[in-house]
């Protein structure tokens, strides 16, 4: 076992003789009689303990250990002793910094108690730091875990805004960026053909294609070497440097296996959205188409009924007719026009509900807008964690 180093620095050569001989037996024994003998010896070697006198020749021991306090090259720990065992002098001890104080005449199997005792103390700090140590790595790689996980959940809330495929794919990829990851996302859109981009180059090479449409019939996490896709009907995420057995690698599969059911439920909103859209476009045509039929089926209608009345007043000036027959003929113009005034009536009502149709399909489609334009209330600077 290796001994532990001490300094003695005392101006009187016989008392430190005296006591490097008493202590060599159980440390590793350095004399200095002046502090520039001390200074020169803290270059060479560390030391553990320093023993200074108080007195020595022009200078006090107690400056001396202030000064060595916080510095790089100091002695662990310091013991003062002194003639003068009174409280200013134990009061001073403290002040400078030492660890220990003893009074002359110093017993010499005290004194070696006394150093074991502050080996046995640095021990226990050394513990002590080693244990505050690995509790701070603990707290780290705690705080580093929660920052990913706040990640990928800022990621998914920005991705429920997303209203297209584009929109998604930047909001991944500068995920990717932000995490040092290296991939690519394919994009299985309802009856389109398939897209597929790469975070690092736009667009994904013919291998990575190739590798994504073939992977894409695996489980919704699939892991090959530094590989991992996380799969959907819809969409397939191909993460191209997760390192297995990491704890990164873990944190990353647990948030991405996430994010994927999160980009698959707003891919199929968008396809509905989509759907709802195309739907509202039908409805719109169908309802102006309809109204313009209306409006020339009424014209068409209002242009045979002039002609019939017009005729018939014709034929009053050239057929010879009786008064009951002119009464007669009267009275079929007049049901006929009574009719016609009901078709308007009809004519109105169907117009009303057309217009009807139309004003909701334009609310409807002005709300898509504003949903599509409405900011996501989180800025891209936010952090969870």
């Amino acid at each position: 076992m290796n001994k532990h180093n001490l300094l003695i620095i005392d101006d009187d050569l016989e008392y430190l003789q005296l006591l490097a001989e008493s202590l060599e037996d159980d440390f590793e024994v350095k004399c200095a009689n002046n502090i520039s003998v001390a200074n020169d010896l803290l270059k060479e070697l560390k030391f553990d303990i320093a023993l200074v006198d108080e007195y020595i020749g022009d200078d006090k021991g107690s400056q001396w250990i202030k000064s060595k306090q916080g510095v790089g090259n100091a002695p662990k720990s310091f013991v003062l002793y002194s003639g003068l065992a009174t409280e200013e002098a134990v009061l001073k001890g403290l002040e400078c910094g030492a660890d220990d104080f003893l009074s002359k005449p110093i017993s010499l199997l005290a004194l070696n108690s006394k150093l074991h005792h502050l080996i046995s103390y640095q021990d226990k700090i050394h513990d002590f730091e080693v244990e505050i140590k690995s509790k701070e790595n603990v707290i780290n790689i705690s705080m580093a875990q929660a920052s990913k996980y706040g990640s990928c959940m800022q990621l998914s809330s920005k991705l429920n805004h997303c209203s297209t495929i584009e929109q998604i794919r930047d909001e991944i990829f500068t995920y990717f960026y932000n995490m040092g990851l290296h991939g690519c996302i394919a994009f299985y859109p309802l009856n389109e053909p398939a897209l597929f981009f790469s975070a690092q180059k736009g667009l994904c090479s013919p291998v990575e294609i190739e590798v994504m449409e073939l992977l894409k019939a695996k489980p919704r996490l699939y892991q090959f070497g530094s590989r991992t896709i996380f799969n959907h009907s819809l969409v397939s995420i191909f993460i191209l440097n997760l390192v297995q057995g990491t704890v990164d690698t873990d944190i990353y599969i647990d948030a991405l296996a996430s994010v994927i059911e999160c980009v698959g439920a707003r891919m199929e909103f968008i396809a509905y959205k989509n759907s709802l859209i195309n739907v509202q476009e039908q409805i719109t045509q169908a309802v102006v188409s309809t109204k313009k039929m209306v409006k020339i089926s009424k014209h068409h209608q209002q242009e045979v009924m002039n002609e019939i009345v017009q005729k018939i007043g014709f034929s009053f000036h050239i057929l010879d007719l009786n008064m009951e027959q002119e009464d007669y003929l009267t009275n079929l113009v007049h049901d006929a026009l009574k009719k016609h005034t009901q078709d308007d009536i009809n004519f109105l009502e169907v117009i009303q509900l057309l217009d009807n149709a139309l004003l909701s399909v334009e609310q409807l489609q002005a709300l898509n807008t504003t949903q599509a334009t409405e900011p996501s209330g989180i800025d891209d600077e936010d952090e969870l964690f």
